[in-house]
């Protein structure tokens, strides 16, 4: 009778886990709604920057910009975007792996953590630790993303920085993401990736500045540039860097909450079949408990 009551305390367990898991799948569904959306209604605005900086490039010296100037010296730096809390699958695990060989052959590199789980990790294996964000909203926006964007802007300028690589979550549907690196900084030909399952393996390229030039001579279009072509350069050039950020930030947003979502679904599955195992077991003990009783009253009346 101990065993029977054991294993009924236990199948309430595994129901009332399985009714938590169930609500948390739920969740994380509508969560991946929202940030799959709004991951793809940046890449028009991303497309947009894009043609305007094709539009100024064939008017300046674009080697002349630091952002796109590839001759430099100074440490490589990797912004790696994980999550806060757990129970996301193989999610983290896949990005540090993803981690561990960039940072094989860069023994003075240097890292900036986005997410708790980063910072952790980081701090557990001794990398070069700048800084660790982990207080920004679930639901993002681009004003919360500029105060690490300055950052690396700032040490990029001062040439403390050679390049910039991002290690993100690319979200391509609910049950695959898969890990990338995307170059931040020098801006390798203005090339951008577009990501997401609607744009999977499309890229959108401004011409380098030969193509540029030669576009000019067979598409002969005036364009009146205020301020100066320069100046417009710039602050396009710094605005598509926030964007690009902000997306690879979507993206890992849309990646954390699908990738939980499966969790919790094969949590809640795995807890609905123990529960019919525990029942078989409890079943199984009281109608072992049954038969004793029988066999001990019959043998009694024989007595």
């Amino acid at each position: 009778m101990a065993n029977a009551r054991i294993i009924k305390r236990r199948v309430n367990s595994v129901q009332n886990i399985a009714k938590i898991t169930k609500a948390m799948q739920m969740v994380s569904a509508s969560k991946t709604r929202y940030s799959q959306r709004m991951a793809t209604s940046s890449l028009p605005y991303i497309k947009s920057l894009l043609e305007s900086l094709e539009t100024v490039a064939g008017s300046v010296d674009q080697e002349a910009h630091p952002f796109l100037n590839r001759d430099r010296s100074g440490a490589d730096l990797l912004i790696i975007i994980s999550t806060n809390k757990g129970l996301c699958g193989s999610l983290n695990t896949n990005l540090f792996k993803k981690l561990i060989l960039w940072a094989k052959n860069r023994p003075n590199a240097q890292y900036i953590a986005v997410g708790q789980k980063a910072v952790n990790f980081l701090r557990m294996h001794d990398f070069d630790l700048l800084a660790g964000f982990t207080d920004w909203p679930e639901k993002t926006k681009l004003s919360d993303i500029l105060p690490l964007m300055d950052m690396v802007k700032e040490r990029y300028l001062e040439g403390k920085i050679n390049r910039v690589d991002v290690l993100f979550t690319d979200y391509i549907n609910n049950l695959s993401q898969r890990s990338l690196i995307f170059r931040l900084l020098p801006i390798e030909d203005l090339e951008i990736q577009q990501l997401g399952s609607e744009f999977q393996n499309k890229i959108i390229k401004v011409p380098t500045k030969e193509a540029t030039k030669e576009q000019v001579k067979t598409t002969p279009v005036n364009y009146l540039l205020e301020p100066s072509p320069k100046e417009l350069l710039d602050f396009l050039l710094n605005y598509y860097l926030e964007l690009s950020f902000y997306h690879l930030v979507l993206e890992a947003l849309a990646s954390e909450h699908s990738a939980r979502m499966i969790a919790m679904k094969s949590a809640s599955d795995n807890a609905k079949d123990l529960v019919e195992v525990l029942k078989l077991d409890f079943n199984k003990s009281r109608q072992t408990m049954i038969t004793n009783e029988l066999l001990d009253i019959s043998s009694a009346k024989m007595r």
